[in-house]
């Protein structure tokens, strides 16, 4: 089995890579270098390098990955600022980050029969709150997106799972000042996402 992690390393990438070795030839992808190199040579994975939210670069990056069969879209970046003082910078972030990043690499990944990809979407009631309208609106194209690409692929066997999860104490929330109360740690949401979408789970997961 081929494995492409998509934003291997953050905290959620990190710990779907770990508990992904051995399963199958690893293909992982992030934003830090060093960081990249050294999960690769610890877990004898491949290191692959590129702006997935630039379609030039997503293109290339996918071809040189080959055909996949298990695929996680675990990017994403977090941003804060009320409706009224958010500008084209962050919400140009957030929808690059979220949503047209898994739209290139719905375009230009090359599945394999029978090939799971994974995307995260949000709980409405966490994230469409006062001053996260950038994030939420960037979450909910991903959604609508998906639902229609699921339609689409579903005739070439390749199957669009969306999983949405409780927050996660990831660097993600660094910018913020920290995860919430309670958010998961990343080892514990990977364990629950890859029972999920290794079992019998349907499109769309609630953890």
């Amino acid at each position: 089995m081929r494995i492409l992690i998509l934003g291997a390393t953050g905290g959620l990438g990190q710990a779907l890579a770990r508990q992904l070795q051995g399963q199958g030839e690893l293909l992982l992808v992030g934003r830090r270098p060093q960081v990249l190199r050294d999960l690769a040579q610890e877990l004898g994975g491949s290191s692959l390098r590129g702006d997935l939210s630039d379609e030039l670069e997503a293109s290339a990056l996918l071809e040189q990955a080959g055909p996949v069969d298990l695929l996680f879209h675990a990017v994403g970046v977090a941003g804060r600022a009320p409706a009224r003082e958010t500008g084209r910078q962050l919400l140009e972030a957030m929808l690059s980050a979220h949503f047209l990043s898994a739209a290139n690499v719905l375009k230009y990944a090359r599945f394999g029969q029978g090939a799971r990809a994974v995307f995260f979407g949000a709980y409405p009631a966490y994230v469409r709150v006062p001053g996260f309208g950038a994030y939420a609106a960037a979450k909910a194209a991903l959604e609508a997106y998906l639902e229609v690409a699921r339609k689409e692929l579903r005739k070439d066997g390749v199957r669009l799972i969306l999983v949405r999860l409780p927050a996660v104490a990831t660097p993600l929330w660094t910018p913020l000042g920290g995860p919430p109360r309670g958010a998961l740690a990343p080892e514990e949401a990977a364990r629950k996402v890859l029972e999920a979408v290794l079992g019998d789970a349907g499109d769309e997961v609630a953890l």
